[in-house]
């Protein structure tokens, strides 16, 4: 069933009613371009039915089914509840989340039951439960949302949720006042905003839970000398192992080590291995490509049946065979059993606790008029975190404008993929090229691109309105 709802105590009354009925949930954004929900519509089979509280702008437009808008309806019907369609078990299908995919077009990510409960199901990880209460701040489509609202409401703890589209230092502080706010989960790049503009913001909070991307060991050790009485614990995990695979309570010798601050120690029911090109297990210490097994796995992707086949394969252990998912991260683990991460072995990038595949924004940019290819490299900060996008294309002598070489962008590929993608996916630069440099033996030559791109002007994103079209960016210096 697809809800495109705000958050709101409708949009969770709608997901528990899917789930009651032995049905699953998809959450779409009403910030996407039309094109994207068209397509996300599309893969989903073309449902006959839609959940939004409002007029949809895609074509065609499926049946709408709104909530009821009264905050305390009240029932006339005296017609004892029908029987439910199938009483679901841990291995059916409980939700679909969308994320970038490197094909072109995104992928839906299959998560059974067992997947997001697997977590709570023994009282669930410091900070959940009787007596805790957290924001409900991720965005509906994302799995971070399952953890943050049905992680609470399982193990008996409370999801207060917020107002907008983003929380705010500010609006942090008046939950701990006013609701009693006990623990927070905030992607990488928000806790170090929050740490940089109001380190204070995180008084009275007893846990704090971070993930997405790599953590800044010097905001990590800011928070630890700031607040030494709130626990700071460093997540990592794909949707595919739905929420967090492995957590880790950062220490203070952590922030000083020379290869980051570790991943952590596997959650409940998970597993990870670190295999070898050859599929052996790594001994501890050596590097190897992190796959993670155990309760978590989705199914799979929606559709994709040959993606699914390589992304989750067989792995072979002493005490018999495990399905496992490759990552595609590289790390390694150490001789107490604790996570290390050392890069990726692809293009995919985390920005702002997003999965962003190069190749689905090469494949959008490469369907504007008149560009024949296209090139994405990160945007990096000085500590190496990536920051943005830059998206190159060749200039094929066709393009208005005499500028200088790497600082317009005359076919307007920016708008193009802005009216096409998800904001997060949409570049902070966007530029032409005379040509897209190569390396001696022929090959694009990223890291070349990547310089380029620290010296191009920057855009500065537009917030946009749960339900608003998506616009060009405005350009900045900054």
């Amino acid at each position: 069933m697809p809800l495109l709802l705000p958050r709101s105590p409708e949009l969770v009354a709608v997901q528990l009613a899917v789930l009651r009925l032995g049905a699953a949930y998809t959450s779409l954004d009403g910030r996407w371009p039309a094109p994207r929900l068209r397509q996300v519509l599309d893969l989903l089979g073309d449902p006959r039915v839609l959940v939004a509280d409002g007029p949809v702008p895609i074509d065609p437009t499926p049946a709408v089914w709104s909530p009821s808008a009264d905050p305390h309806p009240t029932c006339t019907d005296r017609t004892p509840p029908r029987a439910l369609l199938h009483r679901p078990s841990p291995e059916d299908l409980a939700a679909v989340v969308f994320t970038s995919g490197s094909t072109g077009r995104p992928k839906g990510v299959v998560l059974p039951h067992r997947a997001i409960t697997r977590i709570f199901r023994d009282g669930g990880p410091l900070g959940f439960g009787r007596g805790n209460v957290m924001p409900q701040a991720a965005p509906p489509w994302w799995d971070m949302y399952a953890y943050e609202l049905f992680g609470q409401l399982m193990t008996g703890g409370t999801s207060v949720l917020t107002d907008g589209d983003y929380l705010l230092p500010q609006t942090l502080q008046r939950m701990v006042a006013e609701q009693g706010v006990t623990t927070l989960r905030l992607t990488t790049t928000l806790f170090h905003l929050f740490v940089d503009e109001d380190p204070d913001c995180f008084t009275g909070l007893r846990q704090v839970y971070v993930g997405g991307e790599r953590m800044s060991p010097a905001h990590a050790s800011a928070l630890l000398a700031r607040h030494p009485g709130i626990t700071l614990v460093n997540g990592y995990g794909p949707a595919e192992s739905c929420m967090h695979a492995t957590s880790r309570a950062v220490r203070p010798e952590d922030c000083g080590r020379a290869d980051g601050i570790p991943l952590g120690e596997p959650v409940a029911r998970t597993q990870v291995l670190v295999l070898a090109p050859d599929g052996r297990r790594c001994p501890a210490g050596q590097p190897g490509e992190i796959h993670l097994a155990g309760e978590g796995l989705a199914l799979g992707y929606l559709g994709e049946p040959e993606q699914t086949d390589r992304a989750f394969a067989p792995v072979t252990l002493p005490g018999g065979t495990v399905r496992a998912y490759r990552t595609g991260d590289f790390g390694y683990l150490d001789e107490a059993g604790t996570l290390h991460f050392r890069g990726r072995t692809d293009r995919q990038l985390k920005i702002r606790g997003h999965r962003v595949e190069a190749g689905e924004i090469e494949a959008a940019a490469a369907a504007a008029p008149g560009v024949r290819s296209a090139a994405v490299v990160p945007l990096r900060g000085p500590d190496g975190v990536v920051t943005g996008i830059a998206l190159f294309y060749p200039r094929t002598g066709d393009e208005a404008g005499d500028g200088a070489s790497g600082e317009q962008d005359p076919l307007d590929v920016h708008g193009h993929v802005a009216a096409t993608l998800p904001d997060y996916l949409v570049p902070t630069v966007t530029s032409v090229l005379e040509d897209l440099p190569l390396t001696p033996n022929g090959k694009l030559d990223r890291a070349a691109l990547e310089r380029t791109a620290l010296r191009q002007p920057r855009r500065r994103p537009v917030r946009l309105s749960p339900h608003s079209a998506p616009r060009p960016m405005e350009r900045s210096n900054s």
